[in-house]
């Protein structure tokens, strides 16, 4: 008869830092998803902001106030905006982007320990029609 005690101890042991890791990578991948789904949702209400005939310093400032801070204060610059929709464009396009290339770290970054950080850059748009 052997002793067993202890091996499911060791196998815990093997087997617990690649679960951590595993873990870690799923809430990394979350929060990383949760910032593009919030830069996505500001650059939409940005856009229907321009839809609606807000000047374009408006639809930046609206962009980046509805980005629950994913979108850092400060980079209203970096929000594109191609026109500012006027009774005479009605029915015509407005284009809302932001390149998250031009987050303070170059990106939505995933660090997961002991894996390379994985950087995601989408250039995030919303078309809206003029409708003021």
């Amino acid at each position: 008869m052997s002793r067993q005690e202890g091996a499911s101890a060791v196998e815990f042991a093997l087997i617990a830092p690649v679960l951590f890791i595993v873990l870690l990578g799923i809430l990394e991948f979350g929060v990383a998803f949760l910032q593009v789904q919030s830069i996505r949702t500001a650059v939409r209400e940005g856009g229907r902001q321009a839809a609606v005939g807000a000047p374009i310093s408006a639809v930046q400032q609206q962009t980046v106030d509805a980005s629950s801070g994913a979108i850092p204060p400060g980079q209203e610059g970096n929000v594109d905006v191609d026109r500012w929709c006027t009774p005479q464009q009605i029915g015509e396009d407005v284009h809302v982007a932001y390149d998250t290339t031009q987050l303070p770290d170059g990106g939505v970054i995933v660090r997961i320990p002991f894996i390379p950080e994985i950087r995601m850059t989408p250039v995030i748009t919303a078309t809206f029609r003029c409708e003021a």
